[in-house]
């Protein structure tokens, strides 16, 4: 959906009762943001329930399998950070991958005038999309104050730039997934910015053209 230096963004489609291999990243951290239907985030001993507009932060080496439990089946958003698909560790998987790498371009299917591609807007603007009943908007951010005022079930995924302290140290950085509490609460302490964009994603559908491709 989504590629710059830092970041890519992948849509996910799982149906009922299929889940991903029991995997880990060694390198890189990843967001997932469930956009419809109800998904189970397993890992080595514990698992959580994910409902409605919900995210979940997995660091570096963390295993983790998503599973739809719903039966319309799941729609996530994956967040990688830095961009590198091959950083994979399979532990367990039902389709006979244990220990096997990223399957690489020619397991994908190509993409069609039905998928969403984000793209940067210029400066001071931004762009919309809807997906699975949720709304996307890509959008620049200079201060911090652009990132406040935000909708109650609101999130922000930042993609560039960052939030920083008063000596310039970021507090957040490309590829983090942020819920309004808290970004209201950094924001009250940080209030320094590396210039930067984001994706906010809020719960609601409706028919948009900008920035559809």
């Amino acid at each position: 959906m989504y590629e710059n230096s830092s970041v890519a963004i992948w849509y996910l489609r799982i149906h009922e009762g299929r889940k991903t291999s029991l995997h880990s990243h060694p390198s890189k951290k990843t967001g997932l943001i469930l956009l419809s239907g109800e998904a189970v985030l397993s890992f080595l001993h514990d698992s959580v329930s994910l409902k409605g507009l919900s995210k979940m932060m997995i660091r570096q080496g963390l295993f983790h399998s998503t599973s739809a439990v719903s039966r319309e089946g799941v729609s996530i958003i994956e967040i990688e950070s830095p961009r590198d698909k091959t950083d994979l560790v399979r532990l367990e998987d039902e389709y006979g991958r244990e220990g096997e790498p990223y399957e690489g371009h020619d397991a994908m299917l190509p993409m069609t005038d039905e998928h969403v591609v984000l793209s940067d807007p210029p400066q001071g603007g931004r762009n919309r999309y809807s997906l699975s009943d949720c709304m996307l908007s890509v959008e620049t951010f200079e201060g911090a104050s652009s990132l406040t005022g935000r909708g109650e079930d609101e999130l922000i995924v930042i993609l560039e730039g960052s939030l920083n302290t008063d000596s310039g140290d970021p507090v957040t950085s490309p590829g983090d997934v942020i819920g309004k509490k808290t970004l209201d609460r950094l924001t009250k302490s940080f209030n320094k910015c590396s210039p930067g964009v984001l994706m906010s994603i809020r719960p609601g559908n409706e028919q948009v053209g900008e920035g559809r491709k």
